[in-house]
């Protein structure tokens, strides 16, 4: 087997074939050029991926109480220009 820097898209796209299961993880490995093990490592990352992208995570939800942080304050600085517009006019 040749040894390779695969890209993050390349490991991608050959775990999705792998996952698509229309050919053997022995005939992908053949055409790429890689180890089965080597396969069966990035298909297992990918499931791991995939597993995880559904639930929530804790960066997650620190993002949506800072977006409910920064909407609170739009809100606020709304009402205090629509005020002082009725002030000036």
């Amino acid at each position: 087997m040749r040894k390779k820097n695969w890209s993050k898209a390349e490991m991608k796209l050959i775990s999705l074939e792998m996952l698509r299961g229309e050919k053997s993880v022995l005939q992908i490995c053949k055409e790429y050029g890689i180890a089965e093990a080597t396969a069966y490592k990035w298909k297992n990352k990918a499931l791991f991926a995939l597993e995880n992208a559904f639930e929530k995570t804790e960066n997650t939800k620190n993002l949506d109480a800072e977006k409910n942080r920064l909407l609170r304050i739009i809100g606020e600085q709304s009402l205090v220009i629509d005020t002082l517009k009725k002030i000036v006019n």
